[in-house]
């Protein structure tokens, strides 16, 4: 599986997944006794990134200038311009591309209209779409192949873990599927030992979400009626209420 990560140069909530997938030493410094809880995993054969300029006009009238020649790959995470972003599906269909993941994590990532247009085009292209809202809500469909490889084989996406519970303790957590940028390994790193209170583990949680940060924007979103990082934060809290309460 190759994938391809293409962003502009200031974006560094697409830096931060990226990085997050070659687990740099220096990714994550958060906790004073480090003890690598995310592994030493790395994807870096496997990844591939293009990081385009900053576009600082409304309209591109000519994309083949900001769009560079870009590798062969499988899946596309991507987040430009939408300008580019039109464009995209057919630079990637030459180059063998079946999947384009589109990530947002504020209102203005992609607007609907540009939503519908892309897999509408992507449709006819025969290259799979998703606009998970946030990243971290990237799950399994019926209808995927391609992608449904890149969360298997990356391990991204909707957060998963196996909780093991002694002694109304959390005694050990394992991170079956982490969110992109990477906050489940330090979620289940302050969890691992607490007691098993709900509101105990659900404020942990909380704090773990704000404190790492989460990456997605505070601004309300008309679709969802609520912050993108307010659903971070309940997708959080879903991937280990639901495992303790099995």
């Amino acid at each position: 599986m190759k994938a391809l990560f293409i962003y502009h140069k200031s974006n560094k909530r697409m830096e931060k997944f990226y990085n997050h997938l070659v687990n740099n030493p220096d990714f994550c410094r958060i906790c004073e006794d480090c003890y690598n809880c995310r592994g030493n995993f790395s994807y870096k054969e496997d990844l591939e990134r293009v990081i385009i300029e900053d576009v600082n006009i409304e309209f591109i009238d000519e994309p083949e200038e900001y769009i560079p020649d870009i590798p062969k790959g499988d899946v596309c995470v991507a987040q430009l311009h939408e300008d580019l972003l039109y464009e995209l599906p057919y630079y990637l269909k030459d180059k063998g591309y079946k999947a384009l993941i589109v990530p947002s994590e504020s209102p203005e990532d992609l607007s609907l209209g540009m939503r519908r247009e892309l897999k509408k085009i992507c449709d006819k292209l025969n290259i799979e779409f998703a606009n998970p809202k946030p990243f971290c809500s990237l799950e399994k469909k019926e209808e995927y192949n391609y992608i449904n490889k890149f969360i298997d084989y990356f391990k991204i996406g909707k957060p998963k873990l196996n909780i093991l519970v002694e002694d109304n303790k959390i005694k050990d957590i394992k991170v079956l599927i982490s969110s992109p940028c990477g906050e489940t390994y330090y979620i289940a790193k302050r969890l691992k030992g607490l007691e098993l209170d709900i509101e105990k583990v659900k404020e942990e949680i909380a704090n773990a979400h704000h404190n790492y940060p989460c990456l997605a924007s505070m601004k309300i979103d008309k679709e969802l009626g609520d912050t993108i990082l307010h659903k971070a934060g309940y997708i959080a809290y879903d991937s280990v209420l639901k495992e303790i309460k099995k």
